[in-house]
């Protein structure tokens, strides 16, 4: 599966229908982007949306299922990379092949991405119906997480593990992406907190209370 934002050498090699909907895509995505964040979400119509690309609204919802979606393509592209990518994780414990996907992926995307990543989650938290259109999105993503590695570690359907550790890596994305989002950072601080993040499960839970004085 080509990814949404895939490199020009990448879409030359598809065929021309397919070339034009990514290009269209691209366009849609850019434009609901910039436009959502000089004007605000709830401030820009679909109309004036398809009017700036010069397409119709049976295109748009052709290339997209809302509007909010065309304005967290950056997030829709990370989730649908590392799922793709999933099918290389190599033999090992769970949670590091986890973080090691996750942070190839993200290299994969690049500074560019990066970019406009930083600008979709700060548009996001000014827009109740983006937020949870944004974490409905997530929540998607984890559940298919969760099913390939109950069948990559050939463990039941009731089995809660999968579950978890598939929480578990969007925990650490979000902790990792969410201090690197409101900040200047560059790209590859990202991928150190991704990597702190990870670490950081392992800590947790070797963690003891004191007894409690008093």
């Amino acid at each position: 599966m080509t990814s949404p934002m895939a490199g020009e050498d990448a879409v030359r090699a598809l065929p021309l229908r397919e070339r034009k909907k990514l290009r269209t895509r691209r366009a849609l995505a850019e434009a609901a982007l910039r436009m959502f964040t000089e004007r605000g979400f709830d401030a820009v119509t679909l109309e004036e949306l398809v009017d700036a690309v010069e397409v119709s609204k049976s295109t748009f919802f052709r290339t997209f299922p809302a509007k909010e979606a065309a304005a967290i393509e950056a997030e829709e592209e990370l989730w649908t990379a590392y799922l793709d990518a999933l099918g290389r994780m190599p033999a090992g414990r769970a949670i590091d092949a986890l973080r090691d996907v996750l942070a190839e992926v993200v290299t994969g995307l690049g500074p560019e991405w990066g970019e406009r990543y930083k600008a979709t989650r700060r548009l996001v938290v000014t827009a109740p119906s983006l937020l949870a259109y944004a974490g409905k999105h997530r929540h998607g993503a984890e559940q298919k997480l969760a099913g390939l590695l109950g069948e990559r570690l050939g463990l039941p359907d009731d089995d809660l593990r999968p579950q978890v550790l598939a929480q578990l890596t969007t925990t650490a994305w979000s902790v990792a992406g969410r201090g690197w989002v409101f900040s200047d950072a560059p790209f590859d601080d990202l991928l150190d907190r991704v990597g702190r993040a990870f670490a950081a499960i392992s800590g947790s839970l070797e963690l003891s209370l004191p007894e409690m004085s008093g």
